[in-house]
């Protein structure tokens, strides 16, 4: 059996059937393409009908197609009839080829499709031509689901046997309907598939009424089964002596006789690929570092599939193949390297081989000049020599390990200069500068130079110059001195107005003593005056009291001014 894979040719046929599709659903389904009947007489010059079908269908089918082959020797190509198919629409109407021996179609079934079990999609007349024992054979087709993916369901590709006699002498052979053998691999289940094992497994279903199986393997796809086992046998297993591309046949034999052959297609490959040539085309020594390696393999059945390149132990890189076997290495740092090459084919098979290669490190840029200490209004410069035309990398790390790189391009004499744009946090870093070659090489890094970033704004007072925190604790300090003056005022002015209050009873005290003594002077005079008036003149002795009282009066008005101005100092 051979599973067909859309090509060009059907890609219209594909288009077709997706088109016409309204449901998208997923079937295990299985079917045949056959010729019917499987076993023809006849004899030269006569001609003879075979009908192309579709067998074992359980599911509803939009699309075929098929490609099968005759001996043009042996057979010609009558006509083709269309009468009777279930296909609807012809993306490539069915021709032949009596010149190489060929018939080709390519059929749509409008949807809902095409869902019985069997059902015709051609019939082929042919006139005998030589005599001989022949085959028609459906070399390889499709059979696609009407599920809106065109799920590919053939599962077997049938042929006749057409016994030609003389001229005039028909060798009579009914034809025998019997059910075609599925025919499945444990061990090489996918018959587009290589593999890299001989030991070979098939097995097959047998209806009660099969009495005997018919089998052969063979490299050669005309040869028909001979190997008989009676009782029917439902497997074989056996061990291929090479490798190649052969067919299994399996053919059953009821009471009326022989039915069609169901071939089975298997591919085996167990030699691994070679490695003709794997070399660096610029020398195992370069300072490229992403170097060209070419890689010329073959092989011979299978063919190649893959070619991986894993550097220094690293996991495996799959590359695609190049037609011009050039391949790209991944970057790599400078030093000594080993790649380890792996080239697989389609069965699996694989070879290796290892190179060793050194990638060498250019001369590190110069630098001639570079900031030291950036301020908040000023920019990080580095100015440097290096090769002309280059990529010079700055890297800035500060204390976390966190970098910050910025590209500069040298001229044609190979001088840069970087002025640093964008704004660096505040902080100590570790500058490190090195360069990439127009030639993709790299330089090792240049010794570590210190830059410290200072991003706090200064103000300029003349000569004098302070950031903010200068500034802040000016004003701090400030605040704090009239705080204090204040506070002391304060102070000052609680004593004085307590000293005040103090002179004030003071004052007050000798007021009342003083008013108390002279009330009673006064009340004493008074009493004395009120005597002498009832009686004579005054006296000396009232003259006396007078001046007392008047002496009295003076002392207190010197008190009162004393203890004021005390008071008011």
């Amino acid at each position: 059996m051979h599973i067909a894979t859309p090509s060009i040719k059907n890609s219209l046929l594909i288009a077709v059937a997706l088109f016409v599709c309204i449901s998208s659903q997923l079937y295990v389904s299985a079917a045949n393409l056959i010729v019917s009947p499987s076993s023809v007489s006849t004899s030269v010059g006569r001609t003879f009908k075979v009908d192309f079908n579709v067998t074992n269908n359980t599911e509803a089918i939009n699309a075929v197609s098929l490609d099968a082959t005759f001996p043009k020797d042996a057979l010609e190509v009558i006509s083709i009839s269309k009468t009777g198919s279930f296909m609807s629409l012809w993306a490539e109407e069915p021709t032949f080829s009596n010149e190489k021996g060929t018939i080709s179609l390519e059929g749509v079934a409008l949807n809902p499709g095409y869902s019985k079990a069997t059902g015709k999609v051609i019939t082929v007349t042919f006139k005998a031509k030589e005599a001989g024992n022949v085959s028609i054979v459906i070399k390889e087709g499709a059979v696609l689901l009407n599920d809106g993916n065109a799920t590919d369901v053939l599962k077997t590709t049938g042929s006749a046997l057409v016994y030609i006699g003389e001229e005039g002498n028909v060798v009579e052979k009914e034809p025998v309907e019997l059910s075609l053998p599925v025919i499945t691999s444990p061990t090489h289940p996918d018959s587009t598939a290589w593999y890299s094992r001989r030991d070979a497994s098939f097995e097959w279903k047998i209806s009660s009424n099969v009495t005997s199986v018919r089998t052969v393997y063979s490299d050669k796809e005309t040869d028909n089964p001979s190997r008989v086992y009676t009782p029917p046998v439902a497997s074989r297993s056996f061990t291929v002596d090479e490798d190649g591309i052969f067919y299994m046949k399996v053919q059953f034999k009821n009471a009326d006789g022989w039915g069609a052959v169901s071939t089975y297609k298997f591919q085996i490959d167990t030699q691994a690929p070679t490695i003709d040539q794997a070399t660096f085309p610029d020398g195992s020594v370069t300072t490229n570092i992403t170097p060209s390696l070419v890689i010329n393999s073959s092989d011979t059945l299978s063919g190649i599939k893959t070619i991986s390149l894993s550097i220094d132990g690293g996991q495996a890189i799959e590359m695609t193949k190049e037609d011009s076997g050039i391949y790209r290495l991944p970057r790599q740092s400078p030093g000594k390297h080993t790649v380890i090459i792996t080239v697989t084919d389609q069965a699996g098979n694989s070879s290796t081989a290892s190179l060793d290669y050194t990638i060498q490190a250019i001369n590190p840029p110069l630098i001639t000049e570079y900031s030291r200490k950036v301020e908040f209004d000023s920019q990080l410069k580095v100015v440097g020599a290096s090769y002309p035309n280059s990529r010079v990398e700055v890297t800035l790390t500060n204390k976390n390990g966190e970098a910050l790189i910025r590209d500069v391009t040298t001229d044609e004499v190979g001088v840069f200069s970087l002025t640093w744009k964008d704004k660096i946090p505040s902080g100590v870093y570790e500058m490190k500068v090195r360069v990439f070659d127009s030639k993709g090489a790299v330089s090792d890094f240049t010794n570590i130079k210190v830059i410290e970033v200072e991003r706090m704004l200064l103000l300029r007072f003349g000569i004098f110059v302070m950031n903010w925190l200068s500034v802040i604790l000016i004003i701090v300090i400030a605040l704090l001195a009239v705080i204090a003056t204040l506070w002391y005022a304060f102070v000052q002015f609680n004593l004085f107005r307590r000293n005040v209050k103090r002179k004030l009873r003071e004052v007050e005290n000798t007021l009342e003593m003083n008013v108390s003594a002279l009330r009673r002077d006064v009340e004493e005079f008074h009493d004395v005056l009120v005597k002498a008036e009832k009686k004579r003149e005054l006296t000396k002795e009232e003259q006396a009291i007078m001046k007392k009282f008047k002496k009295r009066l003076e002392v207190i008005e010197q008190e009162i001014e004393k203890k004021l101005e005390e008071a008011i100092k």
